[in-house]
């Protein structure tokens, strides 16, 4: 059988009046006995360089689907009850992935998303009150009035702007005044450009990652953002420095999440240590403002190709009264702008993979797992899995509007991950991308103006590779 050609680009088109985007072409995996050396070193190479395109044909229309790379077998799970029985019910016997933390340990060292076993228990005890649905409102003003200072000084009838930066840039100002109330925000184009780099170099798998080398051989394709993961570092170890000095000259704070984080602590867990403190901070910044930032970015793509849904959302935010409907009360109010943004999500998750190793056996059904198995969560090829959605490589975001939105299910659809290493902060992302969505679409409209389709890259986070062109004009 012909070997899979990882270059081919397919064109963005319409079908029956539904826009289908430019996404890789699910490989087709030939007879495994057939499999070759060959075949390990082609698939290693698309792995390095966008593992989203190494999502089978197989994987996007069976349940579970066994595969094999250098000799180390994983599996790929695709039906939600299944999902459920390994990553809910029996989460207690799920580790990380060796691989996966190999890639995430070095960039955000005890961070909540990296954190195992008692460590993880006691950070995520501490942190859980931060992230209540009370305490998340309190937010939502401040939200509000970051982004409609920030949209004019960043977007300007006419001109054409990289949209991933332009994301990139006003998420990360909403984080950084609900982390550091704006106290990092005189070096925020070093810090953004440094994050930007980080991911670009230091965040996919390495070879020797994906072939189990010990980790004292050096990994030299992140040897380039290392400077720059220094530098992100240093600058929020300094702001907590800073902050804890002042705090002890007496002098009073806002409750921002830093605030809340050097509070941390109960009768049975001692508060955070700094070093733990920063830890979280740079988790914050990194996880919260790719995963918000992206999901925009691609909503706003996806709806200036579908001029009807776009109609429908200006339409929305237009009838909303922005002044006087509560801020945290938005997304009730814009229910088929949401549906956008979660078809966008379906789409383009910008986090595609959840990856685990088994502790000890399990079975469901006819099927047995040993210890040691690693086990993959593919949310690219399970948001597109083709018994569980009509016509899932296109933009529907009817699926998710009114009572259709009931008929997904719960693990069927999961852009935030799931049980209980669920991301914490998605209260905080979706709050923010409602808000934000909101007051874009109400002053703006965004045209692609790229010569080629935008191409999805995996980073850890989905991004667009052309940094999504646009052309802005100001709407009425």
């Amino acid at each position: 059988m012909a070997r899979h050609d990882y270059s081919i680009r397919p064109e963005p088109r319409f079908e029956d009046g539904a826009f289908i985007p430019s996404a890789p072409l699910p490989i087709v995996l030939h007879d495994p006995d057939d499999w070759s050396l060959r075949d390990d070193i082609a698939l290693m190479r698309a792995l390095m360089r966008n593992a989203i395109e190494t999502t089978s044909q197989t994987s996007r229309s069976q349940a579970c689907v066994q595969g094999k790379l250098f000799g180390h077998e994983f599996f790929t799970v695709a039906d939600p009850k299944l999902i459920q029985f390994i990553f809910v019910k029996n989460h207690t016997l799920l580790k990380m992935n060796d691989t996966r933390q190999r890639i995430l340990k070095p960039l955000i060292r005890s961070g909540l998303i990296s954190a195992e076993g008692e460590e993880w228990k006691r950070i995520r005890h501490l942190l859980t009150p931060m992230f209540t649905p009370r305490h998340i409102r309190t937010f939502s003003k401040g939200m509000k009035t970051t982004i409609n200072r920030e949209m004019p000084l960043t977007l300007k009838d006419g001109a054409e702007i990289s949209l991933t930066t332009t994301m990139m840039n006003l998420t990360y100002e909403v984080l950084s005044d609900a982390l550091f109330s704006g106290e990092i925000d005189d070096d925020k184009s070093v810090m953004i450009s440094d994050f930007d780099s980080v991911l670009r170099t230091m965040g996919r798998p390495d070879p020797f990652d994906v072939l189990k080398f010990p980790d004292a051989i050096p990994r030299l394709t992140r040897i380039p953002g290392r400077r720059a993961l220094h530098r992100i570092w240093t600058r929020v170890g300094q702001a907590i420095d800073k902050r804890k000095t002042k705090e002890k000259s007496g002098e009073s704070f806002p409750t921002d999440f830093l605030k809340l984080l050097m509070e941390a602590g109960d009768e049975t867990h001692g508060p955070l240590s700094s070093e733990e403190i920063q830890d979280q901070a740079v988790t914050f910044i990194g996880a919260g403002h790719e995963t918000t930032s992206h999901g925009l970015t691609w909503m706003l793509y996806l709806l200036s190709q579908d001029k009807d849904a776009r109609q429908r959302v200006e339409a929305e935010v237009d009838a909303l009264d922005v002044e006087n409907t509560p801020v945290d009360k938005w997304v009730d109010a814009l229910p088929w702008t949401w549906a956008c943004f979660e078809e966008a999500m379906r789409l383009f998750p910008p986090a595609p993979f959840v990856s685990r190793e088994l502790t000890a056996p399990i079975s469901y059904g006819d099927r047995d797992f040993k210890g040691g198995d690693n086990v993959l969560l593919n949310l690219w090829a399970l948001h597109r899995h083709y018994d569980l959605w009509d016509n899932p490589d296109a933009f529907v975001p009817d699926r998710f509007f009114g009572k259709n939105r009931a008929k997904i299910d719960r693990f069927q659809y999961l852009p935030f991950g799931l049980g209980p290493r669920v991301c914490i902060g998605q209260r905080f992302a979706q709050q923010e991308a409602i808000i934000m969505a909101a007051l874009l679409l109400r002053d703006y409209r965004f045209d692609y103006t790229g010569d080629e389709a935008p191409w999805p890259r995996m980073r850890i986070t989905l991004q667009a590779e052309n940094g999504m062109p646009m052309l802005v004009s100001r709407r009425g």
